[in-house]
């Protein structure tokens, strides 16, 4: 009878449940509980991840009762159902039954093996693809790298605009018996007033309203990075086990696990290696127009090198704008297709771990 292999497997998956919690109170390792032999090829291959291990290790061990009394709750339920179909012999809530055993079943494999399968995605798996690249610690460094430098050369322009502004606005005026006599003034002071105006404080505005718009784009990539590789863990991956187990929340319980994967693991990956082939050279171009700007823009070179197109400081901020392109690369384009890929990664792995119940029906004739 189906009833007595599901009583079977019923059985069988209780006493599987209860066998982490002994593993539970034992010692994490420095790989969590991960078996020598894998937490050796971790730490020969990707040495960063088995910190990471050690996290996925002590926020678990903290929700392992809770997950293990969800799924006791969510087979009885699923059980009940089951036994509701065949006792009014309806079909529907029969079927409905035994997919939720299925997935109910699924999920006990998630829970029980948790700490080896995170192992895998987040450890084999990126060793395999990034290999000794530690891909958390090159974003960061790198979007840390370039703020500062960008600071620094916003620092340098904003330095030299406050010091030929000033000068711009330096005027006379000469009176002889009421009557104003200036305008020869005024003429004379339009000389370098307007190249100066032209050719170095107008620039220097665009470019510095630029530089402070990426450098608070840089800011929230850096610190979105950082709030992931702390939170994802315990506030979107662990919670996601727990709410993919019951059928309302199990599509809620694959996005969170969805997102917490793929800001945890695909989005630094990305971001590491799109500043790795582009950051190098826009911090060589920051630092290049940075030192020629305090090189002309010193004193009152300040004024007299900024008053052509081919003057020190205008070409200075031609080698600014070049190197920005890359600039904008770093603070548009990249973020946006990064966070492009990292959707289309939620929306897959959210459909395939909270969508599985559609599978599970249509299983019910092996039960």
């Amino acid at each position: 009878m189906p009833s007595k292999k599901l009583v079977g497997l019923y059985a069988f998956l209780i006493v599987a449940m209860l066998i982490p919690v002994s593993h539970a109170s034992l010692p994490p390792s420095q790989c969590g509980l991960l078996p020598s032999s894998m937490a050796n090829l971790l730490s020969s291959s990707a040495p960063w991840y088995c910190p990471i291990n050690g996290q996925i290790y002590s926020a678990w061990k903290n929700e392992l009762p809770l997950a293990l009394v969800a799924l006791l709750l969510a087979f009885t339920v699923a059980a009940l159902i089951f036994m509701i179909g065949v006792a009014f012999k309806n079909d529907r809530i029969r079927n409905f039954g035994i997919g939720e055993l299925y997935e109910s079943t699924a999920s006990a494999i998630i829970v029980v093996l948790f700490l080896y399968i995170s192992a895998i995605v987040l450890g084999l798996g990126p060793s395999i693809v990034v290999g000794g690249i530690n891909p958390y610690a090159t974003s960061i460094h790198l979007i840390s790298s370039t703020i500062n430098q960008a600071e620094i050369l916003y620092s340098s322009i904003y330095t030299i605009y406050l010091s030929d502004t000033f000068y711009t606005t330096i005027g006379a005026s000469i009176y002889i018996q009421d009557y104003n006599i200036t305008a020869p003034l005024s003429y004379a002071r339009l000389l370098y007033t307007f190249p100066l105006q032209t050719f170095f404080i107008q620039p220097s505005l665009a470019i510095g309203g630029f530089l402070v718009d990426g450098i608070a784009a840089l800011y929230a990539q850096y610190y979105l990075i950082v709030f992931f590789s702390v939170a994802a863990i315990p506030v979107f991956i662990v919670p996601g086990v727990i709410f993919r187990i019951f059928f309302p929340t199990r599509a809620l319980g694959g996005v969170l696990i969805a997102i917490g994967i793929a800001f945890y693991l695909v989005m630094p990956t990305l971001f590491a290696v799109a500043y790795y082939f582009t950051s190098p050279q826009l911090l060589h171009g920051l630092e290049t127009t940075t030192s020629q700007l305090n090189r002309w823009g010193s004193g009152t070179g300040s004024q007299q090198n900024a008053l052509s197109p081919t003057s020190p400081l205008s070409e200075a901020l031609s080698s600014a704008q070049s190197a920005l392109s890359s600039f904008w690369l770093l603070i548009l384009f990249y973020p946006s297709l990064i966070i492009a890929v990292s959707y289309v990664f939620i929306t897959q792995l959210a459909t395939f771990i909270g969508g599985a119940s559609r599978v599970g029906g249509k299983m019910r004739s092996f039960v």
